[in-house]
Parts: structure tokens; sequence; C-alpha cells
């Protein structure tokens, strides 16, 4: 577990806060039981610190146990915008540790959880560990979607790791910056799609903390919907943004195809559902909806190749701008309604074993734990 860095410090975490109300006295407290002492300590090996945004310190200082304040470094950081982007930013950019790891202020994580990733990235000479995830009542959270008994090594197309869209889990400090990741901070949602899918394309060395302490998200961290809603192309813009990059198009075909097959799976479709199920699908959202698929398509024509039946005929809705809200949620619902083989084979037989094919992609997902 040693530090290839000069600093003392082994691990950086970063935890954004936007609101004095949230939990991050908790957050604060599992990363005490992570198995490696604070920077404050005569061995420290672990610094956190809470970036404060556009919030000032004080009050949420304050929800952190007295016995833990003095071991977290507070940041106050204010850019006027929403987005957790530029906080997580800011406080990479003070890190100076090997290893660097992000948290949101409503999560935790299992005891021992830092030691022992770090423990196997270092067994595995990765570059990357991808936490496991699971809800804090239990229940398993199962992406990245990878091959069974995968730990190490990765493959970012037949390990799926495109689900994976928050990098949480240790990144070496030196590869982020060498890689200049950066997390944009005009999009209303989606901030984290781009640096994720340059990590995972990066050829960098990548494991998964398979049977390791998990990172728990908690009930309150549910995301609060704003009194306005956004429109499909804010809401999308991200996607359509990422495939129109020039690093899009450097891309092999079939890292751009699992791109935007994940793109297609869970953000249009499940942008659908939500409108649709909300009784707010409209011709408006429709023809919103069917240039980003148009756009998504364009750039990896192959994407829809290894979708299930019941999947194509939403995409095909989606197309011809469909603007029937309770024909559209019927669609939705009918593609996760998974007691009907429309969801289990494809419309391209050819396509039957692809990784992103229903029966590979459901089985391997039965099997992550």
């Amino acid at each position: 577990m040693e530090n290839v860095n000069k600093d003392s410090v082994l691990v950086d975490v970063v935890i954004a806060v936007h609101t004095p109300d949230r939990p991050v006295g908790r957050t604060v407290a599992s990363l005490m039981e992570s198995g490696l002492p604070t920077a404050d300590g005569a061995a420290g090996r672990l610094r956190v610190t809470v970036v404060c945004h556009n919030t000032a310190a004080g009050p949420i200082r304050e929800r952190v146990a007295p016995e833990h304040r003095d071991r977290v470094r507070f940041v106050e950081y204010a850019d006027g915008i929403k987005s957790p982007a530029g906080p997580f930013n800011h406080g990479i950019s003070l890190a100076t540790a090997t290893w660097v790891s992000i948290m949101g202020s409503d999560d935790s994580l299992e005891p021992g959880a830092l030691a022992q990733w770090v423990e196997r990235a270092g067994k595995e000479s990765a570059d990357v560990l991808i936490a496991p995830m699971a809800h804090a009542g239990g229940r398993v959270i199962r992406t990245p979607v990878v091959r069974r008994h995968r730990t190490a090594g990765l493959d970012p197309v037949a390990d799926r790791l495109t689900y994976r869209t928050a990098p949480l889990g240790i990144m070496r400090l030196s590869l982020v910056r060498s890689l200049g990741l950066v997390l944009p901070t005009r999009y209303a949602t989606g901030e984290d799609q781009s640096f994720s899918a340059a990590l995972w394309f990066s050829g960098a060395r990548i494991s998964y903390g398979r049977g390791l302490p998990r990172y728990l998200v908690h009930d309150d961290a549910v995301v609060r919907v704003t009194a306005t809603p956004r429109s499909v192309t804010e809401d999308l813009a991200f996607a359509a943004d990422l495939v129109d990059t020039g690093w899009f198009a450097g891309l092999p075909a079939k890292a751009q195809t699992s791109i935007v097959t994940k793109l297609l799976r869970i953000h249009v479709f499940g942008h659908v559902l939500l409108r649709a199920d909300a009784g707010t699908w409209s011709e408006q959202d429709a023809a919103e909806m069917a240039e980003v698929a148009r756009r998504l398509l364009f750039a990896a024509p192959r994407a829809a190749h290894p979708l299930s039946l019941a999947d194509r005929t939403l995409l095909d809705a989606v197309a011809r701008g469909e603007g029937d809200t309770l024909t559209m949620k019927s669609l939705a619902i009918a593609r996760r309604t998974f007691s009907s083989p429309r969801t289990w084979l494809p419309r391209d037989v050819t396509a039957l074993l692809h990784p992103e094919a229903p029966l590979r992609f459901m089985s391997a997902s039965a099997l992550l734990s």
C-alpha cells in the first residue's frame, strides 16, 4: 500500500456538499472507518476534503462529528453554478496523493473500503479500481456489468464499463492529470459522462473490486426534481455533445458502438419513460428526442443492433417522433417487462451473442455481486 508520491498522503477523497442539510457527517464517519488513518496522524494516509459549494463552510462543518472535524479539510468554492462538476474539479485540483476518489455527500463506504481498494489495486497493478456499489438497504447496484469472475485488466467493451457513469472508486491522480480529465460544468445533468468515458477508454489498467467493501448509496441521495422541468435537448445535451467530439471520432467502431448503445438504453429510453410516466410527454419532447436519437445513431450506426425487440419498437417510435403519451409509456414499460420474450432477443439475430445483447447482458448482470 505504498505511495509513489513524496506526499505522505496515499488517498485524497473529495466530497462535494451543496447545502448544509446534507448528511455529510455520515460520509466522513465512514471514511474514518475506511482502514486508512487520516493525514493529521503520525502515519496519515488519508486526506478528506469537503468542498462547500456556493455555501459557507461553517454550517457544514457543524454537521460533522466533533471528533472528526479537525481531521477534515473544509474548502469553500463558489461558481454560482448548480452542477457538482465545479466543486469536484476544484477538490481534485487540490489533491496531491497517489490516489484520488470522489464521493457524494449523501453516500458512505463500508468499513475498510479504501484500504482494501488500494491493496487490490496494488496487487493488480491497476490505474483505476471501480468500486462495487450497493444501496444502503443492501440491494446490489449491478454496474458495470463485468464478465463473470473478472476483476483485473477489464476491457471497456467486453466488460461494459460504460454502464458505470460515475467514476466511483479510486483513480491514480497522475492518470487523471495526464488525461486532462475534468467534469464539464455546462450541463444540467450527465456531467460525469465524458469524464468516465475518457477514463474507461484511455487504455489504463482497470480493475473491479468484486468482493470488496462497497460504496453505499443512501435513500436520501435521491435527486430532487426541480420545479422547472428541462427540455429533452437540455437533459441530453451531454450525450449529443459527446458523440460530436474529436475524441469520440477517434475511437474504434466497437468503442463508439458500446458508448451509444448505453446512451440509448439508459438515457434515451430512461427519459422517455420518465416523461411518459409523469404524463408530460409532448410533441416538442418527441421532436427533440427524435433529433437526439438521430445524432447518436449517425455517430454509431450499429448501436441499435444488439437491442431487444422491445427496445427496437420503442426506438422506432422515438425515431418517427411519436407524440402520444400513452403509446410511449406502454412501449417504455414493455421493454422493462422481462417476463416477455421480446425483452430477451435482439431484432438482429446476428447480434445474439453480442456483449450488449439481452441474454448475455442480463446473465452477466445477474451474476454480478
